[in-house]
């Protein structure tokens, strides 16, 4: 049996889809109990209260949405191989959950790599506010990619697949400006259009979906010589 459909490689994928349960409920449970909190000196002042408000709110956060893309392509590549009912519907959406796979590792890397470098502060956590922020800014963006690396599956990443992924970042973030004036709400301070401008938030936008593209390109690259050298260990 291949190794990206083994034993192994379903128990891994299945980690990560509880890692990523665990972040997303970690945050709902954020929600449930603490306001939102807006950064010093943006410009804009609207908020959702704690409860239902404010977990609902939750996917408005980059990371939420990116831990659910992780958590649906994990439990999709977990069950995949199974023959069972879930596993053989799985099989026939596999063009669309390729898709959601690709995305969901380009979106918890730039989760990784903008939160840590753009968005962190000194603020101390503790609880529950700890491991989630650990959960879903640490552990997440590193394991979903190697996971992926280790165990694929491989030969799923195409160009036309690439573009299509792009469809879910981008909805997040036509929905999140949509949304913001509306609330005068944003959920992080680089997308603070009233207080730092278009001419601001725009290249900041722009630099991240270039990254996010490099990053599923560079998957593309390393997909096809990893499954090239699969197919050539099979033939020798």
């Amino acid at each position: 049996m291949s190794v990206q459909f083994n034993r192994a490689a379903r128990i891994a994928h299945g980690v990560v889809a509880l890692v990523a349960l665990a972040a997303v409920s970690t945050s709902m449970n954020i929600g449930s109990w603490k306001h939102s909190q807006l950064p010093d000196h943006v410009g804009y002042a609207g908020g959702f209260d704690a409860g239902w408000e404010h977990m609902a709110n939750q996917p408005a956060y980059f990371t939420v949405t990116s831990c659910l893309l992780v958590l649906i392509a994990s439990v999709a590549a977990a069950v995949r191989p199974a023959g069972h009912v879930v596993g053989r519907v799985v099989g026939r959406w596999g063009a669309v959950f390729a898709v959601v796979r690709i995305a969901s590792i380009g979106c918890i890397a730039i989760t990784g790599l903008v939160f840590n470098v753009l968005l962190r502060d000194d603020s101390p956590l503790v609880g529950v506010e700890w491991w989630n922020d650990t959960l879903a800014h640490v552990v997440l963006p590193v394991l979903a990619p190697a996971v992926w690396l280790v165990f694929g599956p491989r030969g799923e990443i195409t160009g036309r697949r690439i573009l299509a992924s792009t469809i879910l970042p981008l909805t997040w973030l036509g929905a999140t400006l949509f949304r913001g004036p509306l609330l005068d709400w944003y959920p992080y301070d680089i997308l603070d259009v009233p207080g730092r401008g278009w001419g601001v938030v725009g290249p900041t936008v722009g630099v991240i979906l270039v990254v996010y593209l490099v990053v599923v390109g560079v998957m593309f690259a390393v997909d096809r010589v990893l499954a090239s050298n699969r197919l050539k260990f099979k033939r020798g």
